[in-house]
């Protein structure tokens, strides 16, 4: 779990269980009996819950099947990285952002090998994740986007127009500033560069992931997503002296 088992209220202990016998049950019929067996109602009955429980946590029997998508923290923590915080440092930033987003998910490792094989075995699944993973690496891009030509003058000038999403005065338009400001293909320098900071970030992400699974015992993913982070900020170190 993303926080120790005494942080937590009996409430939030049980909608995580209930979350991952959901899930578990889901994963188990893909892999026992097929796809095409997977119904919210079979979901439902054998994760022992009724079918309008099933969608108070997920909106659909592949959501279900998938997990819970990346999606970025509260619109302060964005406004937060955007203004150069907590240290300065681009790549620590961004790890110290994901973090933010990762002590929401649930966490559970005991699903990632059932998930791993529906994936492989259903490529319509595995396409459906990887789009909602590419629709995340550009929303990560355009938050980073308007970090840079916030805090780096030099990259304001020559940009063009995208130095303005990063002018959203409240919180509440950070949505809309991400959205208008998804880097291009190609595009200038600045849109050039937050996508290749965001890809290199989701590639340590993808690093946490595999070192979180191979642990033994217990282990949260948000402390491997910054070892790994850590780990990335050392190589660089190492490449610059």
């Amino acid at each position: 779990m993303s926080v120790t088992e005494p942080e937590l209220g009996l409430r939030e202990r049980k909608r995580r269980a209930t979350k991952a016998a959901i899930q578990q049950a889901a994963l188990r019929i893909a892999i026992d009996e097929g796809l095409g067996a997977v119904t919210v109602d079979e979901i439902s009955r054998r994760a022992d819950v009724s079918p309008r429980t099933f969608f108070n946590y997920f909106a659909s029997k592949d959501q279900a099947l998938l997990g819970e998508d990346p999606t970025l923290p509260t619109d302060e923590a964005v406004d937060a990285f955007v203004a150069g915080l907590p240290s300065g440092e681009l790549m620590s930033d961004i790890g110290e952002l994901l973090a933010h987003s990762t002590q929401e998910l649930i966490e559970d490792r005991d699903l990632m090998p059932e998930r791993q094989q529906v994936l492989k075995e259903n490529p319509q699944l595995f396409g459906q994740r990887m789009a909602s993973m590419k629709e995340f690496q550009a929303q990560l891009a355009a938050v980073i986007m308007r970090r840079l030509t916030l805090t780096d003058p030099d990259q304001r000038s020559g940009s063009g127009d995208a130095s303005e999403p990063g002018d959203a005065s409240e919180p509440g338009d950070a949505a809309e500033a991400d959205r208008s400001s998804v880097p291009r293909a190609g595009g200038t320098e600045l849109e050039r560069r937050a996508r290749l900071a965001s890809l290199v970030a989701m590639a340590t992400v993808r690093h946490a992931w595999w070192e979180w699974s191979a642990l033994e015992g217990d282990g949260r993913l948000v402390d491997c997503l910054r070892a790994s982070f850590a780990d990335l900020g050392a190589l660089v170190s190492r490449a610059r002296a």
